[in-house]
């Protein structure tokens, strides 16, 4: 057949036109980057990209594909301060054990976003934070900055505020980024470390705002040496905390933030020991969990089956360190710290973040076995957060 032929053949087919609602369904399970060159199509396909029921269609659909989101030395700056790039990745690269590139895209420099460190991810947009130390080094500047990496849209320098920068003394803070459905908006939460300081930032009033103290009695625990402690889930901001008795002992609770009605629920563990050698709350699967280090020798992680009721909480998981064989290489007197970092979605492999080298761990609840990951890259496994692409858009 002739090329004239085919063309003539060609024009005389039934034109098709697909239903709105059949264009909008296709077009929700596209990555990002494609979507923003689709709003070139047509008018009406921009309007219906950027409107508001289509993002957050888009956004449940994104979910299922989840990424990890972390920092690594930027290429030709390993060795100077501030030089970090943003990274992000599948998180089946790690189940499936593959290896990830560093990026070459200048644009995820953090340096030329006057950037030091990701405090949180929710909804596809990451909270940035920079920060200067004074002279005397007593105080240290904090700033924040908004930023939606898949559609490049990022907000200028916001709630700037003075802190002290002594992490031994006992009023440093720390942040949690989250998300309040109720009114759209996103908050980060400042916590001191007495608990006697709240306040919240709300993105959009772009205003500090002091809240109602930690419950009476309780003192929040943090772990990491960085400026984020604390999980977000589902509207609530929860932290690991303590109250101590008569007797000095400690009971250990979770504290959890209403980010909606801005109150406080408090919530006791199953269990005292553990949790003053190593242990945090979690999220995995979207459930509320808490990790703990029992006698240096077991790892356990506890999960809440339904939040705000601390009835429901079941020994998830258990793990002997010698069974699985995390102590190799690794010498007697190291202190070995282990972090949960996501669960399968057939829940047979937990992805482990560790202190002492720089891969990651995968370990097979049904073998009992654990592995080193290949992939490396100088990447910070104990300060990896949870990523999806979005086109949530910064207001």
């Amino acid at each position: 057949m002739t090329r004239r032929r085919r063309q003539s053949n060609m024009s005389q087919l039934p034109e098709v036109i697909l239903p709105n609602e059949v264009i909008t369904e296709i077009l929700s399970w596209l990555p990002v980057k494609s979507l923003m060159q689709m709003k070139c199509v047509s008018k009406s396909w921009k309007t219906l990209i950027s409107h508001p029921p289509f993002i957050k269609m888009h956004l449940s659909r994104s979910a299922r594909n989840p990424y990890f989101s972390s920092i690594v030395p930027t290429r030709g700056y390993y060795f100077l301060e501030n030089r970090y790039s943003f990274v992000h990745f599948p998180v089946s690269c790690l189940l499936e054990n593959r290896w990830i590139k560093h990026p070459k895209d200048p644009y995820y420099r953090l340096s030329d976003k006057n950037c030091r460190v990701v405090l949180g991810s929710c909804n596809g947009l990451i909270c940035l934070a920079g920060y200067s130390i004074n002279e005397c080094a007593k105080y240290k500047t904090v700033w924040f900055r908004f930023w939606n990496p898949a559609t490049r849209n990022i907000s200028q320098v916001l709630g700037s505020d003075v802190y002290f920068n002594d992490m031994h003394i006992s009023r440093f803070t720390v942040f949690v980024f989250g998300y309040d459905s109720s009114t759209d908006t996103y908050k980060v939460v400042a916590l001191s470390s007495t608990g006697n300081e709240m306040r919240v930032f709300s993105l959009g009033d772009n205003v500090w705002r002091y809240i109602q103290r930690f419950p009476f009695g309780a003192r929040p625990v943090f772990r990491n040496s960085s400026l984020c402690d604390g999980v977000y889930l589902d509207g609530t901001v929860n932290w690991l905390a303590y109250r101590s008795d008569r007797n000095c002992v400690k009971k250990f609770v979770i504290i959890s933030l209403d980010l909606a009605t801005e109150t406080y629920t408090e919530m006791l563990l199953p269990f005292d020991e553990g949790l003053h050698v190593w242990g945090n709350v979690c999220v995995l699967m979207n459930s509320l969990c808490v990790y703990q280090d029992l006698k240096e020798t077991d790892f356990v992680i506890w999960k809440l089956m339904e939040f705000g009721n601390e009835n429901s909480w079941i020994q998830f998981l258990r793990f002997s360190y010698h069974d699985v064989q995390l102590y190799h290489e690794i010498g007697p007197s190291t202190l070995f710290r282990i972090r949960p970092l996501h669960l399968s979605e057939n829940g047979d492999t937990l992805v482990l973040a560790n202190n002492q080298n720089d891969r990651a761990i995968l370990y097979n609840r049904r073998t009992n076995k654990a592995r080193k990951t290949i992939m490396f890259n100088n990447i910070s496994w104990l300060s990896i957060h949870d990523y999806v692409e979005s086109l949530v858009l910064i207001r």
